[in-house]
């Protein structure tokens, strides 16, 4: 008998010759989804990792995340635009002048993004409590 063989055999068959009982469900069924979300949510809380997250669209709850998302927007909006600009006086060789419109545009709509997200931000931290619960319920 070849030695991997026999190797599983010995692995499938106790030494007093018996086969091991071993439960196996039909090859064709695929395995449920509930069992899998059940071996997934007990893995998660053996781990610790069952807390509950945050909405993404919920907004920054400091100062510093309110910072952060506002100066992204501002700069992203500048450098998109700018580059679109270099792009355009490239290919059509009218340098630097597109790129100059351009880098207003982009300055143009970056402080137009800041002055949304501060008033959104603003009637939001004036706004009871309730209303506020009510309002990211609606989303």
């Amino acid at each position: 008998m070849l030695p991997a063989l026999s190797a599983w055999w010995w692995a499938v068959v106790d030494p007093s010759g018996a086969p091991q009982a071993t439960v196996m469900s039909d090859p064709n069924e695929p395995p449920s989804l509930d069992d899998l979300s059940a071996r997934i949510d007990k893995a998660r809380h053996e781990q610790g990792l069952d807390v509950e997250e945050k909405p993404e669209d919920e907004p920054p709850t400091s100062g510093v995340g309110l910072a952060w998302r506002v100066s992204i927007e501002l700069v992203t909006a500048i450098v998109v635009c700018t580059g679109i600009g270099w792009s355009l006086d490239y290919w059509l060789e009218t340098t630097p002048w597109i790129m100059l419109a351009m880098f207003v545009l982009g300055a143009a709509a970056g402080i137009n993004n800041v002055i949304k997200v501060a008033n959104k931000m603003d009637a939001e931290a004036q706004a009871p409590a309730a209303d506020r619960k009510k309002a990211r319920q609606d989303r």
